[in-house]
């Protein structure tokens, strides 16, 4: 990953971006410029761009920020869905805009009714935080003001002041996980299961596994076999954690660095939502 201190904004010049209009939809795929009116001295100013999470995201670290060039350095080898990365310039007024992203969002999705979105981390971070929330689609704009407002107050902007947001399609599961992982294959993957949502106040069990895999740690805390239904869990499957942990230590090798990850288990096999860089422990 290129040195956040050493980046700089560039933004890839093919294909050309298209600005979006209220009569010019997005192209599915494409990159998206939102203007916000004129500088003081007259030239256009830029409010935001959409784009496709692509792998030369991984070269622009200051513009995207940390957890984006990072997911964008994996994409080869983690299983992501659909994600458009929103960058919002710094200073701008999302309100003003906001008719605009709602026309170029969607058309570089899949159609969905429901999406998640979330604040992308521009630094390194130390605490699980999931920090991403469920709306619906017609509910959009309110939703990616909120972001927006929430990154700029919390902080949590680029190197070159922009808030960056992930924009997904809602992956329905019934089970989800956030394992963290180091590059040191020495160190056990930690895997935090959860039966439903992942929603960082949902009760976890939390699995040790081991380098060679064989071994997977008893959930902590222990199951309770006569708990109330609201506090009964079912342990993720030995299997499930097992791939969950190779998957999550073999990008933790390619990257260089600890990570979390956020992981839906649907239908389809697991989809990771989140890859984050964490700070070692």
């Amino acid at each position: 990953m290129q040195p956040e201190a050493r980046a700089t904004e560039r933004w890839p010049t093919a294909p050309p971006p298209t600005a979006a209009r209220s009569d010019v939809p997005a192209e599915a795929g494409s990159d998206v410029s939102v203007l916000a009116g004129r500088t003081p001295r007259g030239a256009l100013r830029l409010g935001a761009r959409l784009f496709p999470l692509r792998r030369w995201m991984a070269r622009r670290p200051a513009a995207v920020g940390a957890e984006v060039a990072l997911t964008a350095s994996l994409l080869d080898q983690l299983p992501t869905g659909p994600t458009v990365v929103l960058v919002v310039s710094p200073g701008v007024d999302v309100a003003s805009i906001v008719d605009q992203l709602l026309l170029a969002v969607p058309g570089t999705l899949p159609p969905t009714e429901v999406l998640t979105i979330g604040v992308a981390h521009p630094e390194p971070v130390s605490v699980d935080d999931l920090a991403a929330v469920e709306t619906p689609a017609g509910e959009l704009s309110e939703a990616l003001v909120a972001a927006v407002t929430t990154a700029r107050r919390a902080g949590m902007v680029t190197e070159q002041g922009n808030s960056v947001l992930l924009v997904q399609p809602f992956v329905p599961a019934a089970t989800t996980a956030v394992a963290h992982a180091s590059p040191d294959r020495d160190r056990p993957v930690r895997v935090d299961g959860r039966w439903g949502p992942a929603d960082a106040g949902a009760p976890a069990d939390v699995y040790a596994v081991p380098a060679d895999g064989t071994a997977v740690g008893e959930p902590w805390p222990p199951l309770v076999a006569d708990a109330t239904p609201q506090l009964r869990r079912r342990p993720l499957a030995r299997d499930t954690i097992r791939r969950l942990a190779t998957m999550s230590r073999d990008a933790a090798v390619t990257a260089g660095r600890t990570l979390s990850l956020d992981v839906a288990l649907g239908a389809r096999g697991p989809v990771v939502l989140r890859c984050r860089p964490t700070v070692a422990s």
